[in-house]
């Protein structure tokens, strides 16, 4: 996850603005700067206490994360790979972060968090955090829930370490993909419209797996995290685009 700062104010973004940044993504297609598909996400955010839009930046690193199976048995090319992989996906949001400033103007970079990672322990053995940002006492977290709700900034506290010193990097499905597309056919996507703005091109079809109703309430997995994470800033959706 990326979060970065804009200079403008969530109504100065236009719908020519966020085409343009579409259309940079999908020239990536395959290469650095390519959105991806499934749950990966680019977010215009307008927090509930300042008057600067945001932008939440999620983007794996594709098929590139497989090529480390078949290192398991053998640690110093298992440590290569990992951390090939992670950096390239770090350049991935980095070029991302780019496209976008080409189009909106200097974007302040808040934090960026990888949450696929692992962490060799002084006594043997490691932690290998999957869909988990590893977290110290007193790190920022971001917390996303789907297309059209809530996104929380959220500090770890020190309980943090009980969990393995990791956090969430969002709320999760609330059920699988094929369960997903009978909901769809009666959802109403209009609605979604009118409230988020997502760029030409992107079909109500495109959206039929991941559309609000696949993921967690915010405030349910808030209340999960209760004690191990505060949460600082709260931010409204404002528009959005995946499926490119």
């Amino acid at each position: 996850m990326r979060l970065v700062r804009s200079e403008l104010a969530p109504n100065e973004l236009t719908e020519d603005m966020w085409d343009g940044i579409a259309n940079r993504l999908r020239n990536n297609k395959g290469s650095l700067g390519d959105l991806g598909g499934g749950n990966h996400f680019l977010d215009a955010l307008a927090p509930y206490e300042d008057s600067r839009l945001h932008l939440l930046i999620h983007t794996g690193s594709r098929l590139e994360s497989g090529l480390v199976d078949a290192y398991v048995d053998h640690p110093t090319k298992f440590d290569r790979e990992f951390s090939r992989v992670v950096s390239w996906a770090e350049e991935n949001r980095a070029t991302v972060h780019a496209a976008a400033e080409t189009e909106m103007g200097p974007l302040e970079l808040i934090l960026d968090l990888p949450h696929n990672t692992y962490e060799l322990l002084p006594e043997g053995g490691a932690i290998i955090r999957k869909g988990a940002v590893h977290m110290r006492p007193g790190d920022l977290n971001i917390i996303p829930s789907h297309m059209a709700g809530d996104v929380a900034l959220a500090r770890a506290t020190s309980q943090v370490a009980d969990a393995l010193n990791a956090l969430s990097h969002g709320t999760g499905r609330a059920m699988s993909r094929a369960d997903c597309k009978p909901l769809a056919d009666s959802y109403d996507f209009d609605a979604l419209r009118k409230r988020v703005m997502l760029p030409s091109g992107i079909e109500d079809s495109s959206l039929r797996t991941d559309g609000p109703f696949a993921y967690r309430d915010l405030d349910a997995c808030l209340e999960l995290l209760s004690g191990f994470a505060e949460v600082v800033e709260r931010f409204a959706v404002v528009a959005y685009m995946g499926h490119l």
